[in-house]
């Protein structure tokens, strides 16, 4: 998917304001906005990347059973982004439906 076509597909999703789009963990299903990974105080490499539980105080296991938001990293060992941007470094989350 190019850069063009990512954003494209964000803004028909979720309209013009970036951060009010939002993704999937692939770990634990957890739906976040952009605006929740920046509350949380995540750095902006961090959103569609890592689930926005690393960024709590309490998140749960990535791959324990129960509600998210998990500890996932998408930079780990067990790689589950499945959306490559060409261009970006990492795969990131796909977009919640």
């Amino acid at each position: 998917m190019t850069m063009e076509q990512w954003h494209a597909e964000g803004e028909r999703l979720f309209g013009p304001d970036e951060m009010k789009w939002r993704f999937a963990c692939p770990a634990c299903g957890h739906v976040a906005s952009v605006e929740d990974w920046m509350k949380s105080g995540a750095k902006e490499s961090h959103v569609a990347f890592s689930c926005v539980g690393r960024f709590t105080d309490n998140p749960r296991e990535a791959f324990a059973k129960g509600p998210g938001p998990c500890n996932y990293a998408g930079g780990g060992l067990i790689g589950l982004n499945p959306v490559e941007i060409e261009g970006r470094k990492g795969r990131y989350f796909a977009f919640a439906a």
